[in-house]
């Protein structure tokens, strides 16, 4: 009888899934260390057996978008009102394009951002 629910809840549950793992594969690509820009691929099948490797690729490659996008938009927002930028001048822009960051990956995001314009001037990864 209620089955329509059951299934409308299924989807937000998916939903919140791959938003957890997306959260948990940004802050995977934001590793620092020997992990510094690698695939995550392998680090989150170690930790979700139960992905397929078309998952596995897909979120490899939308989390480290994000992250990239990141750091343009912190490289950018530098450039353009120096460097001493506040989280939420960053903050609202990043999640107005990536809705489902948590605030820890965004604070961090942020200060990996920071880091790479104030160090070399612009995002990590660019050259």
């Amino acid at each position: 009888m209620f089955g329509w629910l059951r299934r409308s809840n299924d989807r937000a549950a998916r939903g919140a899934d791959a938003d957890a793992l997306r959260n948990e594969g940004l802050g995977l690509a934001m590793d620092w260390g020997e992990d510094w820009l690698a695939p995550i691929q392998e680090r989150l099948r170690e930790r979700h057996p139960r992905l397929s490797r078309a998952e596995l690729d897909e979120f490899d490659a939308t989390c480290r978008a994000a992250m990239k996008r990141g750091h343009e938009l912190v490289h950018g927002l530098v450039r353009a009102h120096g460097k001493n930028l506040a989280l939420p001048a960053f903050a609202e822009r990043f999640v107005a394009e990536v809705p489902w960051a948590s605030a820890e990956n965004v604070e961090r995001l942020f200060n990996q951002g920071l880091y790479y314009a104030w160090k070399t001037g612009g995002p990590a990864g660019s050259a």
